[in-house]
């Protein structure tokens, strides 16, 4: 469960669109096509962060074109350019399936192969062909395979990823 008040990004901004203030969004999810003209979301660009309100959205993820009140120009828009757009947790869609989670869920979780403790995850990296679990280790950071082949258990409540045997 969120936490109350905890604010996860849902998409990232890229270039302006025009000359009237738009700029693309690029999703990192469903719920970014969720959102209505109306809805305030938090900018942050850099150590920055602003509360602006959606005026507009067109297309659909990954990528759609999005306006804000008071962003009129594209130098306004140029200015959001890189930043993340961030909503409150409880936004978030239900994953609805029981296999499938938010990378903001794993970070954090103990990766074990065996008896073996590997590291912990710090991040979810997608891949063409599968995602990617960033696990630090006493070594560094090495990415593992987070796929039905290397993981053969993911406990929410112990907050633990389980590898197949051999896998390292």
């Amino acid at each position: 469960m969120p936490d109350a008040g905890e604010r996860v990004a849902i998409a990232r901004l890229g270039r302006p669109h025009g000359v009237r203030g738009a700029i693309t969004a690029h999703a990192d999810g469903p719920t970014l096509g969720t959102l209505e003209p109306g809805d305030a979301v938090t900018v942050r660009v850099g150590a920055s962060e602003r509360v602006l309100v959606l005026a507009a959205r067109r297309g659909e993820a990954p990528k759609a074109i999005v306006s804000f009140e008071g962003v009129d120009t594209r130098e306004d828009a140029a200015a959001l350019t890189g930043g993340s757009v961030l909503v409150e947790a409880a936004r978030l869609p239900d994953p609805g399936d029981p296999d499938t989670f938010y990378v903001r869920d794993l970070v954090g979780f103990e990766v074990r192969c065996g008896d073996q403790l590997v590291g912990t995850v710090r991040d979810v990296q997608p891949g063409p062909a599968n995602d990617a679990l960033a696990v630090v280790t006493g070594d560094g950071e090495i990415l593992l395979p987070f796929t039905a082949d290397a993981v053969i258990d993911v406990d929410g409540d112990a907050r633990r990823i389980i590898l197949r045997e051999g896998l390292l």
